[in-house]
């Protein structure tokens, strides 16, 4: 039992919190939180450490363990003004700063402290502060500036673990190595960079660094024009580029057996598997099997949940994974799991959502796709997914234009040979060949090993009356599935231009 100041009493044998000897009514989790806390009293504990004391490791936001740290004061009679029990230090954790006087068998049972930068499970970062190079009098601001908007934006990126901007900006001046980084911070990878003015640009060198090491993973040289957009298009230019590295470096840090990895880990590879690869019959049944494995180590994952839900769901509308009844109803359950277990995660919403629309429940999907968007404005896959939907539901116009703000803001993502097939669609049901034509060019070169392009790509020279040219590209399609169904044909142009297409592939 620990005895705490002011009356409250936590019993860790009858798991109550008790006040002048009442016990009082709190949730598990909040009395959990609150044990935690007080038995590491005066230590500062980071989010990390909250996950995996509290939530055991599961995959948490920080709305979760903000509401739960709001419940602890409550039901200590505390604040977030006075902080008497429970203070937050800003950027890096929170401190339990009241007396904590410990008796019965706690007292040497009492877990010894621990370092307070822990080695995570899953691969971290930190953005470091931008060097300046030249006097000019915004390239602070702009640096400061670059900083905090990609440290918000990484957030997006699942499984990567990121220090806070605080942290960041705690380091501004000094000079460090990445043993220095990897010392004090404990995290995997570093983000470091310089700008400079060049003519009428400014200069952005950027590299990311794996601390182990000191490894230069990846590093590129962007020139933007100087004027009221310069933070944006800085962003804009860096942040595709540098989440498929990160996925890269943390595909790679998982090792080739899966067979010793976490729920997690597992929800890494699989995820990591589609990012680098792209959406194939293959990587679509690996993934699934490994996804299966992670929510059955872990069934509260609601990420592994909602990645699954979006294979099966896509797996069955366009025929890679089969079509039938049992797929529909594996998916739906996914898609339902991953939302009741946390509707809060923008990426979560979004993949069970697409889902849902890939097995014909758009009108629910919609709804959710614009709350995925509210709830993280820089998500293309939930723009695109939406433009998807609306175009299922016969929105052409809103259609085209988020499945072309989806692909703006992640130009290099996996993904886009899906999406720019679809614009093509969308714009060949509008009669604009020309511009279908350009769109579905782009998806068969953002991927040479996806089918769905060049299938779109067949239908659109069919429509411009080009029978050679629709049937080579059938052949292209045949090149990368061999095995290309008509239904599969089907799914994507429709029944009537898919007998065509059909007849061109026998022609073969």
């Amino acid at each position: 039992m620990l005895l705490v100041t002011e009356d409250f009493e936590i019993d860790t044998d009858a798991f109550e919190l008790r006040q002048a000897g009442e016990p009082l009514a709190i949730e598990p989790l909040v009395f959990d939180l609150i044990r935690f806390l007080a038995e590491n009293s005066g230590r500062l504990l980071t989010k990390d450490d909250l996950i995996e004391g509290v939530w055991q490791g599961r995959i948490v936001s920080d709305a979760t363990i903000a509401g739960g740290i709001k419940s602890a004061r409550k039901a200590l009679g505390d604040d977030g003004t006075e902080q008497r029990f429970i203070r937050t230090v800003r950027g890096r954790g929170f401190q339990f700063v009241a007396d904590v006087a410990r008796r019965g068998q706690e007292a040497a049972a009492a877990p010894p402290p621990k370092p307070q930068h822990l080695r995570a499970a899953l691969p971290s970062l930190v953005v470091l502060p931008f060097q300046i190079f030249g006097a000019e009098s915004d390239l602070e601001a702009l640096a400061d500036g670059l900083v905090e908007n990609m440290t918000t934006a990484l957030v997006r990126v699942p499984l990567l673990s990121l220090a806070s901007r605080s942290t960041s900006f705690a380091l501004k001046g000094r000079a460090m190595s990445a043993a220095d980084v990897r010392r004090d911070l404990g995290v995997d990878y570093m983000l470091e960079g310089s700008l400079q003015v060049v003519a009428d640009n400014v200069r952005v060198n950027v590299q990311l660094i794996e601390t182990e090491g000191g490894f230069h993973l990846w590093a590129q040289q962007f020139d933007v024009g100087r004027g009221p957009t310069t933070l944006d298009d800085m962003l804009r230019s860096i942040l595709p580029r540098l989440e498929t590295q990160l996925v890269r470096a943390m595909f790679k840090s998982l090792g080739g057996d899966s067979s010793a990895l976490s729920a997690r880990q597992l929800l890494l590879r699989a995820s990591g598997l589609l990012s680098l690869k792209g959406w194939h019959k293959d990587t679509f049944e690996e993934a699934a099997d490994l996804l299966r494995q992670a929510v059955s180590i872990e069934p509260d994952l609601a990420l592994a949940h909602a990645h699954l839900a979006l294979i099966l769901g896509f797996g069955h509308r366009v025929g890679l994974l089969g079509k039938s009844d049992e797929l529909v109803s594996e998916a739906t359950d996914e898609a339902t799991a991953a939302l009741r277990l946390d509707n809060m995660d923008s990426v979560t919403v979004a993949l069970a959502a697409c889902a849902l629309a890939d097995i014909g429940q758009t009108e629910r999907a919609v709804p959710m796709l614009k709350r995925a968007i509210d709830l993280n404005p820089t998500n293309g896959h939930a723009f695109a997914a939406l433009g998807s939907a609306e175009f299922m539901l016969g929105q052409l116009d809103p259609a085209i234009d988020n499945l072309k703000h989806g692909i703006a803001i992640s130009p290099v993502d996996a993904r886009l040979s899906v999406w720019a097939s679809v614009l093509a669609l969308v714009h060949l049901q509008r009669g604009e060949v020309d511009v279908a034509k350009t769109a579905v060019l782009e998806a068969c070169q953002a991927d040479d090993q996806a089918y769905i392009p060049r299938v779109v790509l067949a239908a659109v020279h069919l429509a411009a009356e080009d029978q050679d040219a629709a049937r080579a590209a059938i052949g292209d399609g045949l090149r990368v599935k061999p095995d290309l169904s008509a239904y599969e044909i089907f799914s994507l142009v429709g029944r009537r231009t898919g007998l065509f297409l059909e007849k061109l592939k026998r022609s073969l």
